[in-house]
């Protein structure tokens, strides 16, 4: 669990040092915004990673299950998520909270663009903000995080995973 734990809050780490970053550095309000956030994608496949093979040594000896790998990644999927809920709430309301604006901004000028009436616009946006206010951008944070991780860690434990009657510490 602490393994877990711990790569969950280096991968919130990230993800959240990547977020500030772009916020002071004016990249928010720019085409930016929308491939920031996947720069910490490498990152969280790897640290998932890092996270079941330190399972694999530290708790189960040098063997692991498939499903044991994928549990580790789904953890460290919801402590990411965890972290990083909590930081978009505290990020949304404190820090940036001219963030949600922006967003609404955005939209309109895409319809605009797609000539969609003034009422349409108007009828999506009020639709749209129900799942723009902070709680909510926290909890499709958390549900991000760990729907990522679990995707993620069916491919990875693959790789990571012992097969039956193997150990990766042989014998001499």
């Amino acid at each position: 669990m602490v393994t877990a734990i711990l790569f969950g809050l280096y991968s919130a780490g990230v993800a959240i040092a990547i977020t500030l970053i772009g916020y002071f550095t004016g990249l928010d309000k720019t085409s930016a915004i929308n491939w920031l956030p996947y720069i910490s994608l490498p990152f969280f496949i790897l640290f998932l990673w890092m996270a079941m093979k330190e399972r694999k040594q530290e708790d189960f000896g040098g063997t692991i299950s498939y499903g044991q790998c994928l549990w580790t990644g789904v953890l460290v999927g919801i402590f990411a998520g965890l972290a990083v809920g909590i930081f978009m709430y505290v990020y949304s309301t404190s820090i940036n909270p001219g963030m949600i604006d922006m967003i609404a901004q955005k939209q309109a000028e895409g319809m605009r663009a797609q000539n969609l009436s003034p009422d349409q616009i108007q009828k999506a946006q009020s639709y749209s903000k129900m799942f723009t206010t902070p709680p909510m951008m926290a909890a499709w944070s958390f549900v991000g995080d760990v729907f990522m991780a679990t995707i993620f860690s069916l491919i990875i434990a693959i790789f990571v995973k012992t097969k039956e009657g193997e150990s990766e510490i042989k014998t001499v």
